[in-house]
């Protein structure tokens, strides 16, 4: 147990001291209380069942001090980016609002009628467990197939485009609507035809992060309308997650269930795989998507000796596995001073360097909880559009 408390009082202690110093709601306020409560989860999820867990202390002490590293991009006051912002090139992000726009109503359409299906038939254990056995959604043609492909991979920008408008005034606010639809929408449709709870978690996140980037160009009205919505899409999210908890876990376990959401991945990094792994990856768990191309089956962790049989682990667990400790202290030097030096070490910053903020920024705050094979697929296609808005700027 003392283990588990100390873990809990290093993020804790961090997140105290960081809050001691900015005094202010910022990027990194919002990464550090999320890892301090999480801590804090795993304590009492600890408690539930000691026996369960053979725990270390320097597991624990190597999660933190990676953690803290990959972090160090956000340890400054992230308001500033506001202020930095240099707003070029517009007729762009009025066309892509448009086009994104466009996409959104092309999911909701394709996807309503299935997600009313799901609602009412309240099956959402049968249908999670159809995607683990690798059943996946069939796309009724590739219109919908490209509007996902667009409302996942683009929804950064589409966010940050959001709060820009709202913050500028430089679109009719009618469009803003629609866009904020665009957003959120298909995003909860998506969850409700999927079983999941995770992507709209992800996309309360990225919301958050916008809201904060963009909070000093916001109005007083404005800042208020987004509370009261605020409030109305964390009561639909409320009822939503609890029907699926209750399908999934069964009525008497939904306390518990949420519990081990929220608490096992760091008691997981510890247990289930710093003490039992020999060998390592190489790469083939974050370039998982990529292995049916070259012939290969599916990157099976139970080979390199992990015992966790999930992959709530964290993200540096991600990488641990693949890399070993000093493959993944290398890339968590290296990969936070690339990525910190396009926004926060500049004088000036543009539309593609927010989107990166955010998607390294929603990364490590997902990265908590469950981080899923073949993540390369979005790091490839992030850096893809990052180049694009780049040279399009």
């Amino acid at each position: 147990m003392e283990l588990v408390i100390f873990n809990s009082l290093l993020y804790n202690s961090t997140f105290l001291i960081y809050w001691l110093k900015r005094r202010k709601i910022d990027a990194g306020f919002v990464l550090l209380g999320i890892y301090a409560a999480i801590s804090i989860a795993s304590v009492f999820l600890y408690a539930e069942n000691p026996e369960k867990w053979r725990l270390q202390l320097w597991p624990f002490l190597y999660l933190y001090f990676v953690c803290m590293l990959f972090f160090t991009p956000f340890f400054f006051n992230s308001d500033l980016l506001y202020h930095k912002l240099v707003y070029r090139k517009l007729w762009f992000l009025k066309s892509f609002t448009i086009f994104y726009i466009a996409c959104g109503l092309v999911s909701i359409y394709y996807s309503a009628n299935e997600a009313i299906i799901n609602i009412t038939s309240g099956e959402w254990s049968s249908l999670r467990n159809e995607l683990y056995k690798g059943e996946v959604r069939n796309y009724n043609n590739q219109l919908e197939r490209l509007a996902e492909i667009v409302i996942i991979y683009f929804r950064p920008l589409a966010i940050i485009a959001f709060f820009y408008y709202l913050s500028s005034r430089k679109i009719k606010l009618f469009n803003v609507y629609l866009l904020g639809l665009a957003i959120i929408v298909p995003t909860f449709l998506l969850a409700i035809n999927t079983a999941s709870r995770g992507i709209i978690v992800s996309l309360s996140v990225a919301l958050l992060i916008g809201f904060i980037l963009f909070k000093e160009g916001l109005s007083h009205k404005i800042k208020k309308a987004l509370i009261i919505f605020s409030f109305i899409f964390i009561a639909l999210f409320l009822i939503y997650s609890i029907a699926v908890t209750i399908s999934r876990f069964g009525e008497n376990s939904q306390a518990s269930s949420l519990l081990e959401y929220f608490g096992i991945s760091m008691l997981a990094f510890n247990y289930g795989m710093v003490d039992s792994i020999h060998t390592f990856g190489n790469g083939s768990y974050f370039f998982d998507w990529f292995l049916p191309f070259f012939g290969q089956n599916s990157f099976d962790t139970s080979t390199i000796g992990t015992h966790f049989g999930t992959s709530f682990f964290t993200f540096v667990g991600a990488w641990y596995l693949d890399f070993g400790p000093i493959g993944t202290v290398l890339i968590a030097i290296f990969l936070p001073l690339f990525i910190g030096s396009r926004f926060r070490y500049t004088q000036r910053i543009d539309f593609a360097d927010l989107f990166l903020f955010l998607f390294y920024l929603n990364y490590l705050i997902m990265g908590v909880f469950v981080i899923g094979r073949g993540n390369s697929l979005a790091w490839i296609i992030t850096f893809t559009i990052y180049g694009i808005l780049k040279l399009i700027r």
